[in-house]
């Protein structure tokens, strides 16, 4: 079930593809050069596959805990313009409010499969699908993940001179069953926990004053809908403003704060720092 918000990505993402009609075809004997090229994002999935290495840092606040996520945030190569495959590979740090110990580890890996079957270089418009893939190799019981799940998704993209507009939206599901709580973690009874599932839906818009400077403004949309989540079926909305520069030919370096507009939320705020390198 999507929400109001996935409804509306899902829509402008329609648009966008309804309103890019097909390129038409190269002269005899002339090369089409030019790529698709969309401005870096914060949190919004990119339509455009890449080959690229891409470090983060993020710094979360919440109510009952400071979370920080860094390392590989993007290992990416395309072998081709339509098709790209991405890994990723972080670390988690909890530092709980009170007096329960810091606990530090490797988070779930990532793993993506992209491809865009529309890439129209004269209207640089992309659009793209994929499959996304979560691997448990964090530490559930420490909460530093667990979880083996899968999200379908789909993204889009459109360049409009000096502004350009970005979408995604995805479905997700926990494959794997989440670990029982022992009796004495919540008062004496066990607790099964459901599997989780839920949307998210991200919308960028990006104004580049210049060639090496960018201002960034997404909307974020986070739906959890698996039984017993105190915040099911309620949307939890973030805006995130940011700012990108490329401080040389090849390098990108992006920052940005995410914080909540809506009475559900996960976290307080957090802040993200992005450097990237592509190929």
């Amino acid at each position: 079930m999507l929400t109001w918000t996935g409804r509306a990505v899902v829509v402008g993402l329609t648009l966008l593809a309804l309103g890019a009609p097909p390129s038409p075809p190269a002269a005899a004997g002339e090369e089409e050069t030019e790529a698709v090229s969309l401005p870096a994002t914060l949190i919004t999935e990119g339509a455009v596959p890449g080959t690229e290495v891409e470090g983060s840092f993020t710094m979360s606040k919440a109510e009952t805990e400071w979370g920080y996520v860094f390392g590989l945030s993007s290992l990416q190569y395309a072998p081709v313009p339509s098709f790209g495959v991405k890994l990723v590979l972080p670390v988690v740090v909890r530092d709980p409010v009170g007096s329960e110990p810091t606990e530090a580890g490797m988070g779930d890996v990532g793993l993506m499969l992209k491809y865009a079957p529309v890439l129209l270089p004269a209207k640089q418009f992309a659009l793209a699908g994929g499959l996304a893939l979560t691997l448990p190799t964090g530490s559930e019981r420490r909460e530093l993940g667990g979880q083996f799940a899968v999200a379908p998704f789909l993204a889009a993209g459109k360049g409009l001179g000096a502004w350009s507009l970005q979408a995604d939206v995805a479905y997700r599901w926990q494959l794997n069953r989440p670990r029982e709580l022992e009796p004495e973690e919540e008062g004496g009874e066990t607790v099964r926990p459901h599997k989780e599932h839920g949307v998210t839906a991200n919308l960028t818009v990006t104004y580049s004053p210049l060639k090496w400077l960018a201002a960034i403004l997404e909307l974020n949309s986070v739906t959890m809908l698996h039984p017993g989540d105190p915040l099911r079926e309620r949307v939890q909305l973030y805006l995130t403003p940011g700012v990108s520069v490329e401080p040389a030919e090849g390098w990108n370096l992006r920052a940005g704060i995410h914080l909540p507009v809506t009475s559900a939320k996960e976290v307080d705020w957090s802040l993200l720092v992005i450097l990237t390198r592509g190929f």
